[in-house]
């Protein structure tokens, strides 16, 4: 089993974009391009917060 940190930021932006194209086939957003834009910023920021709670959870754990 690999002990290399999981990539928070790049699931994230996938997660998102993934919501962003549900978004576009729902029909709350005419243009595929922006869902996905749209979709990708906050799951960048999801990640970017997950990743420092991930390293904070492990710090506290040492």
């Amino acid at each position: 089993m690999s002990k290399e940190a999981p990539n928070f930021v790049v699931r994230g932006i996938f997660i998102g974009a993934s919501i962003g194209i549900i978004g576009y086939l729902v029909g709350f957003l005419p243009n595929l391009p922006r869902a996905i834009a749209l979709g990708m910023v906050p799951g960048f920021v999801a990640g970017i917060t997950l990743a420092r709670a991930h390293k904070a959870k492990n710090k506290d754990d040492e």
